[in-house]
């Protein structure tokens, strides 16, 4: 199931769902017009920036396409 709860924050790193390894470092979330609108680089697996995304509709798509990154610790 597609976790379509968890909204971006400034800062957070989503990864991309299988089959990709990209890596969306969200640049800021902001509403406009009561639209929720997300800006973010697109990154590889290394880090390099692929693309620079500015206010991209934060709508279903968003969520099948990323998931949060979890901190893993130990």
């Amino acid at each position: 199931m597609v976790d379509t709860k968890s909204v971006p924050k400034s800062g957070e790193r989503w990864l991309s769902r299988p089959p990709y390894v990209l890596i969306a470092h969200v640049l800021g979330v902001e509403q406009i017009d009561g639209r929720s609108l997300v800006s973010y680089e697109l990154q590889d697996d290394d880090g390099g920036v692929i693309e620079k995304v500015d206010r991209a509709l934060l709508d279903g798509g968003w969520w099948k396409a990323f998931q949060p990154m979890r901190p893993h610790f130990g």
